[in-house]
């Protein structure tokens, strides 16, 4: 297990976590996110391909409607 930190919440998850199984594992969506690692945006079509390390920090912000 490692510890990495999502919107300022540390967790502990697999060693081998990939993008698409964080967001399951945290119930967050899939759609209309922007998913950040260590301030670096990770485009979508690289989200299977890109492990998480030990101790990064991520953030994932939601797009919202209004106006």
């Amino acid at each position: 297990m490692i510890k990495i930190s999502v919107n300022e919440t540390v967790l502990e998850v697999e060693e081998t976590i990939t993008i698409p199984k964080l967001l399951v594992k945290i119930k967050s969506p899939t759609k209309g996110i922007a998913f950040a690692i260590n301030n670096q945006i990770i485009a979508k079509e690289l989200w299977d391909s890109h492990n998480i390390n030990s101790n990064d920090q991520i953030l994932i912000i939601q797009a919202t409607q209004g106006g």
